[in-house]
């Protein structure tokens, strides 16, 4: 019973984690991105990695397949994100 709410915790950091990456390229969710970002730059990141470590300790079968691959896609997302603001903006 316990392995389903890990496996929820898993769903909802990966949704806390993308949505406002995602939501940032829109009109309307340009608000909720620099929210985010000014609280930390990392913090999609550090969502994204709670929510791959809820889904390993979740329950088995297809959802841990799932739950595992959107998670790390979403780890991957954040870290090339924070990449490009850490490096890719510095000047000459």
């Amino acid at each position: 019973m316990v392995k389903k709410y890990y496996s929820f915790l898993s769903g909802a950091f990966f949704i806390f984690a993308v949505f406002p990456l995602i939501a940032g390229l829109t009109k309307w969710g340009n608000e909720l991105y620099i929210a985010v970002i000014n609280i930390s730059i990392f913090l999609p990141l550090i969502l994204g990695i709670l929510g791959l470590i809820f889904a390993l300790i979740g329950i088995k079968g297809k959802v841990k397949v799932s739950l595992v691959i959107m998670n790390v896609l979403g780890v991957f997302l954040s870290i090339f994100l924070v990449y490009i603001g850490m490096y890719g903006f510095q000047q000459a």
